[in-house]
Formats: C-alpha cells, structure tokens, sequence
C-alpha cells in the first residue's frame, strides 16, 4: 500500500505541475499521463526509465489503445529480420491486435515479403524485405507518429504544447525503405540531438531512439525503432509551410477532435 501511495502522490504532483493536455492544443485539462512510446513498444513492457510522461486529458490518452499495438507490432516484424524476439511477448502482441484492431491483422497477415542479399557487418548475407500495407499507415501507424510528435515536442521544448495552428507532418521508413537504400540517412546524421529512455545502465537505444531539433519556425524528430525502421516527423509553427511539403501525411489537433488528418 506504501508504493501505491506513493505512486498516486507522484501522479498528483506530476498533473499539478502539468495542468493541461499536450496533444490537444494546451486548452483541455490533464487527467492522466500518457507515456511516449507507450510500455506495449517495449519486449515484456520492460521499460528502461519512466522519462517519457507527458500530461493527457483522458480521450487524448485513451484513444490509441489498438494504434499502440498495431506500432508495436509492425516495428517487431520488421526487427525480426536480424533479431531474436521472444515468442511469448510476439504472441501476447499478435493476440492483442488480432482482438483490438482486426483489420490491421489481417492487412499484416496478407502482407508480402522475401529475402534479398544484404551486408551487415561485412558480410553478405539473405534478408526479409517487408512489405507494409498502406491501409496500415492510414489507419494506425501514421495517428501513432503523430502523437509521437506532439508528445516528444512537449519533452523537449521546455514544456510548450504545440497549438492548433501548427502542424505535424509524417512519414514512415520501413525495413523495405531501409534495404532499397531510402531511408533518410544524410538528415538524421544532421541532426544534433540525440533522445532515448535512459536511466542508470538501462537504456532503450535498440527499441526506441530518435535524434531531432527545434527552431522558431520548424523542427523534425527522426524515430529509429526496433533497430529496423524509422519515422519522421515535422513540426510546422505555419500551416501554409507545412502545406508545402509533397509526400508527407499532415496532422493538426484541437480540443474538439484531438489529433487529426488534414486532408
């Protein structure tokens, strides 16, 4: 009972001292703590600090339940083109996305992939090339980034919430972006600032890092999960800036809708 009290104190004093939802455009009251990524990113929900809080109104929070899962899970699959994931937490993940977002499952279950020659290491070896379904970036991996993005602004602008003017802007690098040689390397080497969970000798650089920064007018967040894939995320103060950007899924959030496609 001491730890639960504690933990109830530590949540008041958070929500105290972060009164307003994040992902909503500053003008909703905070009710819970979303964590970003959320624990179902990480094998076992193991996660290696609890650095990543950010304040949420209920809906904000409670919306992205199956998206969570539907990242989760798609990250792990595109990782298990050169990593052990243990069986147990890869069936409990399929399990869940097959109950919560059933479509999602069955656009990852018909999904294509073969192997290609890669070198890693110095050595040349066969690789799963994975293909994504584009209904799953519509549906849940693209809503997912984006409060990523509003989440990870909050944490890293000195506690200012992105407003409803501003703009998110995604777009996905998966394991098939990645081996066709797309992925945006020469951006994220750019990039001066590196993020991930950390605390003591835990660290959580192979499932979920990003490098990024901020500036007056914009700023861009490169996530690299599972050591497999990557989003990137742009942040627009102006929404006709924003609009000039090709090839790019655009988001804004307001009180009434939350985070939302602009077409």
């Amino acid at each position: 009972m001491g730890e639960v009290r504690r933990k109830i104190a530590r949540n008041e004093k958070f929500l105290q001292e972060h009164p307003w939802c994040c992902l909503c455009g500053g003008s909703v009251a905070a009710t819970t703590i979303e964590h970003a990524p959320p624990k179902v990113f990480f094998i076992n929900k193991e996660v290696p600090a609890e650095t990543h809080r950010m304040p949420a109104c209920k809906r904000c929070n409670n919306g992205s339940g199956p998206a969570d899962q539907v990242a989760a899970l798609v990250a792990l699959i595109q990782a298990t083109v050169h990593r052990d994931i243990p069986d147990e937490y890869m069936n409990k993940l399929i399990q869940g996305v097959k109950n919560n977002a059933p479509d999602a499952f069955s656009a990852i279950a018909e999904g294509d992939s073969h192997d290609v020659p890669l070198r890693v290491d110095g050595k040349v070896g066969l690789f799963a090339k994975v293909e994504v379904d584009p209904i799953i970036y519509t549906g849940w991996l693209n809503p997912w980034a984006a409060k990523q993005a509003y989440a990870l602004y909050y944490l890293h602008s000195g506690k200012e919430i992105l407003p409803p003017t501003s703009r998110v802007l995604v777009q996905w690098f998966t394991n098939a972006h990645v081996v066709d040689e797309l992925s945006p390397d020469t951006l994220l080497q750019s990039l001066p600032n590196y993020g991930d969970l950390k605390q003591g000798v835990k660290n959580s650089e192979l499932q979920y890092s990003y490098k990024w920064q901020l500036d007056d007018e914009i700023g861009c967040f490169i996530l690299m999960l599972q050591d497999a894939s990557m989003v990137m995320l742009g942040i627009f103060h102006d929404p006709e800036q924003a609009k000039s950007v090709p090839d790019w899924t655009l988001f804004a959030t307001n009180a009434e809708y939350g985070i939302h496609l602009i077409d």
